[in-house]
Parts: structure tokens; C-alpha cells; sequence
């Protein structure tokens, strides 16, 4: 019997297969947002499978919930979304693919959140918002809220 590096014995795909599919769906969801804010029913609801069986809010794949929002009712969360795009060191014995679904469901939030706002006029709360989750992206790159968009973190003095 020829062996398949891609397939188990029973013919089922590998448990890292199964991942990788998962967090991609998660980044085909990112990628049609940003170019085409009308929703893709198969992969919101594929988004939204995954991010129920990983036990994540469903509430990550609501445009209109900001970051905020979503760590005032789920706190645990703030830990994960800091540093979250940092790069680790890559070690492909010790890849934890589940883990990289997880980080896959937060990056599409606070990406979709700063770059896909829509267009036409902003109200003050609308712009807050913004502010707010673009602090979050600041964090997830491992910089200070506002040290991307002022140059200075936003304790900073005058730059």
C-alpha cells in the first residue's frame, strides 16, 4: 500500500490539514471584506463555523462590534491581541496550527476593523471607534497606541 503524507489511514486529511484550511478560510473572509464589503455567505458561514468550534465570540466577525466592545465582554481576550502580530521564532516540530487559527480569527478583526471602514462622512463616534481599534492594531504589532500613526506612543510628549 503506497502511503499518502496528506492523508491518515482512514483516507481523512491530517489534523494540521484540517488547520490550515480553517485559518485560511478565516483569511479569504479578510481578504473579500477588504476589497468588497458586501458578505460572502459561504465564508461568513464558514467563519463562522470555525470561530464557534474554536470557542472564540462570534462577535470577532461582526463588523460593526469594535475591539473594545469585544474585550469589555470577553477580557481574557485583551492578552491574546497584544503582540498578536509580533513574529515568533519559527520551530516546525513546535508549530501549533490550532493556535494559528485562533491568532488567524483576531488578526482578521483588528485588520478589518482599521482598513475596511467604508466610506462617506464619519461621525465623532464613528472616528473614536477607529481610534480606539487602530490603538489595538498599534498593540498587536507590539508598538504603543499611537506610536504608528503620531510617531509616539500616545503618552508621548511632542515629537
Amino acid at each position: 500500500m503506497t502511503h499518502h503524507p496528506h492523508a491518515d489511514d482512514h483516507g481523512a486529511p491530517p489534523l494540521g490539514d484540517a488547520q490550515d484550511n480553517r485559518r485560511q478560510v478565516l483569511y479569504w473572509r479578510l481578504l473579500a471584506r477588504l476589497f468588497d464589503p458586501e458578505e460572502q455567505a459561504a465564508l461568513e458561514s464558514a467563519s463562522l463555523a470555525v470561530v464557534e468550534d474554536i470557542g472564540l465570540p462570534t462577535a470577532l466577525l461582526d463588523p460593526g462590534a469594535s475591539v473594545d466592545s469585544v474585550v469589555q465582554r470577553h477580557p481574557d481576550l485583551a492578552a491574546e491581541f497584544e503582540g498578536l502580530m509580533v513574529p515568533e521564532p519559527e520551530d516546525e516540530e513546535a508549530r501549533d496550527r490550532a493556535a494559528e487559527v485562533r491568532r488567524a480569527a483576531l488578526v482578521s478583526k483588528v485588520l478589518l476593523n482599521v482598513f475596511a471602514t467604508g466610506s462617506g462622512n464619519v461621525s465623532a463616534e464613528q472616528l473614536a471607534r477607529w481610534q480606539s481599534d487602530a490603538d489595538w492594531l498599534e498593540r498587536a504589532l507590539g508598538c504603543r497606541p499611537g506610536e504608528l500613526r503620531g510617531g509616539r506612543g500616545a503618552t508621548g510628549g511632542p515629537g
